[in-house]
């Protein structure tokens, strides 16, 4: 069984325009299909504008599609009941592209880390201490940052400590929505790698949502390249470069 299937998805945005009438207010997406299978990673290559941050939010379950279905492990996400949402809910975990914002700036690095261990698990404080301690070495962070508060970490660490948030539920797929865009090219590297080497050890899948090729080259089994709200091509990482869409061929080329 594929682990999530997305099927002829769509999603149009509208507002009020002038004398009421309803003008278009953003691209959407418009029949959006693909799958991710167990242990792989999927790039959504697209540029600003393309339709990405649309789609993400959809696969997260946070934002229902106008037709279409996304399943995970065979469940419709938006189908299902409360409680398969829940359960549902621990299998998908996001890593956010502005590591800063995707945390309280008053909690401890032990605090983010243990949020979604409290939200799904009952572990002592002890427990606690040692899960949060171990997962800080999976990501290479040392035990006793766990005391330190965000501003006292630099962007590569507290993106580690956002990758040991997601992986603590032992997700089968974690959305990374730009996770590396806002660092430089030497941590971007380290963290791709890191995660990389996460998904060799214990099976994760990704869907990797970025407008940078480079990155994406790094991690992705496969490649969709976004483009006005539909995916315009789809191929392995290793016939990247044979792309041909006008689109690709600008991320491509952007690259280089």
């Amino acid at each position: 069984m594929s682990l999530l299937v997305a099927e002829h998805i769509f999603k149009t945005y509208r507002s009020s325009g002038l004398f009421g009438l309803n003008k278009k207010e953003g691209a959407g997406i418009r029949d959006i299909s693909f799958r991710i299978e167990p242990a792989m990673c999927l790039g959504i290559l697209g540029e600003s504008g393309a339709g990405k941050s649309t789609l993400g939010n959809i696969m997260l379950g946070l934002l229902r599609p106008d037709s279409g279905s996304v399943k995970m492990l065979g469940t419709d996400l938006y189908q299902a009941d409360k409680k398969e949402r829940i359960k549902l809910r621990r299998e998908i975990q996001v890593v956010f592209q502005d590591c800063y914002s995707a945390v309280n700036p008053r909690f401890s690095v032990k605090h983010i880390i243990s949020e979604p261990l409290r939200n799904y698990e009952r572990l002592s404080p002890q427990e606690e201490i040692r899960k949060v301690t171990e997962l800080l070495e999976v990501v290479g962070l040392r035990p006793d940052d766990m005391l330190k508060k965000p501003h006292q970490l630099s962007g590569g660490q507290l993106q580690r400590v956002n990758i040991a948030r997601a992986i603590a539920l032992e997700p089968k797929l974690i959305v990374l929505d730009e996770p590396v865009s806002s660092l430089d090219m030497v941590v971007q590297k380290q963290i791709l790698l890191h995660l990389q080497d996460l998904k060799k050890k214990k099976g994760l899948s990704y869907l990797l949502i970025s407008h940078d090729v480079l990155a994406v080259s790094l991690l992705a089994d496969q490649i969709a390249v976004l483009d006005g709200g539909q995916i315009v091509e789809k191929v392995a990482i290793t016939e990247l470069l044979s792309c041909s869409h006008p689109a690709s061929r600008r991320l491509l080329d952007a690259a280089l």
